[in-house]
């Protein structure tokens, strides 16, 4: 009864590693295709924002014309240089539709006062690459303060239509390091991070070899008191 025991608990945990390593190797692949696609569109021209689909490729090098509108969003608990601070995403109206622009890292002055965020309200021209909104850690139950410029844990783009009464773009633009009213860049963190995924899947490979061989030890000695 013993050994019967010993054995479920064995390849319980021998399954749980093995999927662990298909997990990671899914991750892995996952990074690598990001990686590609930021390689790929880096290099291209940048298309009109009329002239491309619904749900375009990530990175995409995209120029609009249109106006800066309120109310801006900080997006919370996003790290530059060790410090926490905040994204700052701003409303851009652009053939009565509104893309999110992503202008970069401001302080949050340790939550003791809101940044002042400089938005220009005459026509101008943008540039950046598109990105999907993903999910971040949440610190509070609530997404979305009650003040402006909201504070904002995670960038919902049905929460933000509502705010500004308008349909949003299903992505957003960040906007190019060192265009005008841009904030501090944060480098884009692909190159080879697909690699460390790689390296934990083969750790977990490895404890699933060595829960292999312990289920082994364990039925050869059973099997030789028999």
């Amino acid at each position: 009864m013993i050994n019967i025991f010993k054995n479920l608990i064995l390849i319980i945990l021998i399954t749980t590693c093995f999927y662990l390593g298909l997990w990671q190797i899914d991750r892995a692949e996952e990074k690598l295709k990001i990686q590609n696609d930021f390689n790929m569109h880096v290099k291209q021209m940048y298309i009109d924002i009329k002239e491309i689909s619904d749900n375009p490729i990530r990175y995409k090098k995209i120029k609009a014309k249109g106006v800066f509108t309120e109310p801006n969003f900080l997006l919370d608990n996003i790290i530059y240089k060790h410090k926490a601070g905040y994204s700052v995403i701003s409303p851009f109206l652009t053939d009565n539709k509104i893309l999110l622009v992503n202008r970069g890292w401001v302080d949050n002055y340790s939550r003791q006062k809101k940044p002042i965020i400089d938005t220009p309200n005459m026509m101008i021209d943008i540039k950046g690459y598109i990105k999907y909104p993903m999910k971040l850690l949440e610190l509070s139950s609530d997404n979305i303060t009650n003040d402006k410029p909201y504070i904002i844990q995670n960038i919902n783009i049905m929460q933000i239509s509502k705010i500004v009464k308008k349909e949003v773009f299903p992505y957003i633009l960040n906007l190019n390091e060192g265009a005008k009213y841009s904030y501090k860049h944060t480098v884009e963190k692909n190159y080879n991070n697909h690699l460390k995924h790689y390296m934990y899947a083969g750790q977990w490979f490895l404890f699933t070899i060595i829960g292999i061989i312990f289920l082994l030890i364990l039925n050869r000695r059973s099997n030789g008191k028999t």
